[in-house]
């Protein structure tokens, strides 16, 4: 989880009571692969959307699946 803010931001939102079912997380790089898949992981295990904004896109995942269909 070192140096992967997307990773620290997903779980510092697990914290809060109750757990919001959606995350929005906005960053100014892109996403790297580790933090793509496990985001992908969280989401299927967890049952919520997590929203993140990178510098070209914007990814939506849901379900275990991403909008971008893995091409980040």
């Amino acid at each position: 989880m070192c140096g992967h803010s997307e990773k620290l931001a997903i779980a510092f939102n697990f914290i809060q009571q109750p757990p919001p079912s959606i995350i929005q997380i906005s960053k100014n790089l892109r996403i790297c692969g580790d933090c793509h898949a496990a985001t992908k992981l969280i989401t299927k295990l967890r049952r919520c959307e997590i929203i993140i904004r990178d510098a070209n896109r914007i990814h939506h995942f849901s379900n275990g699946e991403c909008s971008c269909q893995d091409h980040f």
